[in-house]
């Protein structure tokens, strides 16, 4: 009985998690164009998009991590550098390396497509999309107050 509820339980929680190169925005502008050009634009934009919105929660991510962290760094009191500025300097380094993994990891994902396959560019848009949705997950994630 404890092996069948552990099955189900595999099954349903594998069949709820979509593949990296499959997205609701691909799904939306598959159906609402027909033309392969038409729906590559669409998913393009869509990829922009999400890039946009990532951007600006860095961002204002940043601004809270300064203005939530203003005291000395490491305790040190006659140091121009702050908590927050090392937070800040940490963490926009961490968002730089983040975007390199995510570039190179959907491109291997893409790797299973023929490079002149009309679907790769959208295999990777896709999967760039998902992650960054992920990534926004994690940067809320870190719990930071609103800016004072």
């Amino acid at each position: 009985m404890k092996l069948l509820k552990l099955t189900v339980l595999f099954l349903f929680s594998s069949s709820a998690m979509a593949a990296l190169f499959e997205s609701t925005e691909g799904q939306t502008c598959f159906r609402q164009y027909s033309e392969p050009v038409q729906q590559n634009d669409c998913l393009s934009k869509a990829k922009q998009e999400s890039e946009t919105h990532l951007d600006a929660l860095i961002s204002e991510t940043d601004k809270r991590i300064k203005a939530n962290n203003p005291g000395p760094f490491n305790g040190v009191e006659n140091i121009p550098v702050t908590s927050g500025d090392m937070y800040s300097k940490r963490f926009l380094m961490a968002q730089k390396i983040w975007k390199q993994y995510r570039k190179k990891m959907c491109l291997a994902v893409a790797t299973e497509l023929d490079e002149d396959a009309y679907d790769y560019q959208s295999f990777i848009d896709q999967c760039e999309i998902n992650l960054n949705k992920r990534h926004e997950e994690e940067i809320h994630l870190m719990g930071l107050p609103a800016a004072r």
